[in-house]
């Protein structure tokens, strides 16, 4: 996989891995379970369905996925670039950005606010279209394949999530994380290309690429 990795310069530690799986354990326990224990009280008061003849059609719930992408890219772009103001970024989302070259764990390597502020992005998705548990566990393994593929730090040409319109990818936020800024959005580019914040990164990758190279030809 060496030759798929994208900040090639920046080998994933042993260390690093150990550091990000206790702070994410930390996380999930304090505050992803009480927000998975909120999600079934959810069910009940709303009356979201559980029963197999109601589950949505395949390809209504592509669309709903789609369009709670959508919703939570543009949440998610707009919260992100507030975290980064001189005035935020130091005590909450500096955590985050504790890895300039992020591996999938990296994606919920975050502050307890900013795991609330972001996550009420996957929320909407939940309030719009939620009238069946099959569509919420759907939104969820879609979201988490997504965050994690856009901090794993790889990037390969066969990557089904590059089907969908404007997508990012890996490639497009891990330049985020080696430079803090620019490239807020998630998922797509459009909010980053239409308020001026994409940072050109291929022409930069390139280069560093085969300086990598270069060096594993001298040694």
């Amino acid at each position: 996989m060496d030759r798929y990795k994208i900040q090639q310069d920046k080998p994933t530690t042993y260390g690093q891995q150990w550091q990000c799986f206790k702070y994410v354990m930390y996380n999930q326990f304090l505050v992803q379970t009480p927000l998975i224990v909120g999600n079934y009280f959810y069910c009940q008061y709303f009356n979201v369905s559980f029963d197999f003849d109601d589950i949505p059609q395949w390809y209504i719930l592509l669309a709903q996925c789609f369009v709670s992408l959508v919703i939570e890219d543009t949440w998610h772009y707009f919260v992100h670039r507030g975290l980064h103001h001189k005035s935020i970024y130091q005590y909450v989302h500096k955590v985050h950005h504790n890895f300039k070259a992020p591996f999938g764990m990296v994606a919920e390597y975050t502050h307890p606010v900013e795991t609330l502020g972001l996550g009420l992005g996957f929320a909407w998705g939940v309030l719009l279209f939620g009238n069946h548990l099959f569509f919420i566990w759907a939104w969820m393994l879609v979201r988490l394949l997504e965050v994690t593929d856009v901090h794993s730090g790889y990037t390969v040409s066969l990557n089904p999530l590059h089907l969908f319109p404007f997508y990012g990818g890996a490639k497009f936020h891990d330049f985020h994380h080696k430079n803090f800024h620019g490239n807020y959005a998630p998922t797509f580019t459009w909010w980053d290309k239409m308020l001026g914040t994409e940072m050109k990164y291929d022409e930069d990758y390139d280069t560093e690429h085969d300086t990598v190279q270069q060096m594993k030809k001298t040694k």
